[in-house]
């Protein structure tokens, strides 16, 4: 039996047991990493002195077991402070326990599991971050206690986040108030979490090469009649055909008159097997409704973005309109990256022509329209803070060797505002061999040949 197919008691049983398996085991195994249900092995402890900060909590819970992220906030009321507390296993929840009813400064704590608080959202507007989801979910009188987001690194398009409420009415309430409501055009979708319900992974069709990728459609083609030239191959499982959010686009028609596209000139069609997908192939070349398919098996998107990364990192870039920028969180989305940008560099949305997230080197490149237009990017948010961070900008072969030459390959930790004045002793030690520092008219004569 998997873990997701789990029920709620079995998955703590599971996670209490773990460490007892660590440590009497005497035989190393191989084993892939095990799944964190955080759901399972948090506490929430109420009615701590105002005086408690993250170290203290993190001190009173250490005899408990293993700690792990801890969050502290001050109660609606403001009369005292709230903590939420991850462990490694469920028997170390299980020891928290105990320490509730415990009096701290005149404070006589509480210390609960922390079960049915956690909230799952996801097609929030790209440009939310934890800041904005910390606001949107805090309206309604409740505590926020924590809001994670996904690494990127592996998808760039993932969009979602898991909300810790301070209780399970606060979350059912949230639940209410949120789910299905529309922001900035996008529909939320909002669930209570609960790893036992765990829905599959949407890429599956991919990984499994059930998919295909069908290009060069007529803009008329409807999905009954792709539905209807695919089922020949096999049975198909779904059809995706896109459309644009907004539905602008449209054809004039002999009459002059604008028609509404249908679909936007390409779809993805999922079968049941893998050699029904390698059969459609034959499709390939064809004509439908005066357009020849081209018809293709569907690759992962972050596969592809990685190669044209490659790509872009291993060309001249003669005209200079491609900019590296570093040091970025794995954690923050382009669209968060593009607003930044156009709101310091005094740029149009449509100057940026795309942004490719480089995780493994901790930064970003940013496709501009010109040359110049990425120069005056450069110029503008060099040593700008965003999201904590000062930004460095570099030339997009420059990247990777900035950042493994200032931080080393295996540096993972996060360089914050907290840290700038490391970043900074950093920057003025000597330079590397055959590299000057470099001012804002070395920038201007890198990117405008001055």
């Amino acid at each position: 039996m998997s873990a997701d197919e789990l029920t709620e008691p079995q998955l703590k049983r599971r996670l209490s047991d773990a460490s007892n398996t660590d440590e009497t085991s005497t035989e190393k195994k191989p084993r892939a990493e095990p799944k964190k249900y955080r759901e399972y092995t948090t506490v929430i402890v109420r009615n701590l002195p105002q005086s408690y900060n993250f170290h203290k909590v993190r001190k009173l819970f250490n005899s408990c077991g293993k700690v792990g992220h801890v969050d502290v906030h001050t109660s609606t009321d403001g009369q005292c402070k709230v903590a939420r507390i991850e462990f490694e296993n469920y028997s170390d929840v299980l020891s928290a326990l105990t320490k509730s009813g415990k009096v701290l400064g005149g404070n006589e704590i509480e210390v609960e599991e922390l079960s049915k608080s956690t909230l799952w959202a996801t097609n929030f507007p790209p440009t939310y971050d934890q800041g904005k989801l910390m606001q949107l979910f805090g309206q309604f009188g409740g505590t926020v206690l924590s809001v994670r987001l996904p690494s990127l690194r592996f998808d760039s398009r993932r969009r979602f986040a898991y909300i810790d409420m301070a209780s399970k009415q606060e979350a059912s309430l949230a639940l209410e108030k949120l789910d299905g409501v529309e922001i900035e055009n996008y529909k939320m979708i909002v669930k209570l979490s609960q790893p036992s319900n765990a829905a599959a992974r949407t890429d599956k069709a991919v990984i499994e090469r059930r998919q295909v990728l069908v290009r060069n459609l007529n803009y008329n083609t409807n999905e009954a009649a792709l539905s209807a030239i695919f089922a020949k191959f096999g049975h198909v499982e779904q059809i995706n055909l896109p459309r644009t959010r907004e539905n602008k686009h449209g054809e004039i028609d002999t009459k002059g008159e604008t028609k509404e596209r249908l679909n936007e000139g390409f779809a993805f069609i999922t079968f049941s097997d893998a050699s029904c997908a390698r059969s459609s192939l034959s499709l390939n070349g064809t004509e439908i409704d005066n357009r020849i398919l081209d018809v293709t098996l569907a690759d992962r998107r972050p596969y592809l973005e990685r190669q044209k990364v490659k790509h872009i990192m291993a060309s001249k870039n003669q005209d200079g309109s491609v900019l590296g920028i570093y040091p970025l969180s794995d954690k923050i989305p382009t669209p968060q990256i593009r607003c930044f940008i156009v709101e310091q560099a005094k740029v149009k949305k449509e100057d940026i022509k795309k942004i490719y997230l480089v995780p493994d080197h901790e930064g970003a490149l940013v496709v501009a329209r010109s040359g110049p237009i990425a120069a005056k990017i450069s110029l503008s948010i060099h040593g700008s803070l965003f999201n904590k961070r000062t930004i460095m900008c570099c030339s997009p072969k420059e990247l990777q060797r900035q950042v493994h030459a200032r931080y080393g390959r295996s540096s993972t930790k996060q360089r914050t505002h907290e840290d700038s004045k490391d970043i900074e002793i950093t920057r003025s030690a000597p330079p590397l061999e055959g590299e000057k520092k470099m001012n804002n008219e070395d920038f201007r004569k890198l990117f405008l040949g001055a």
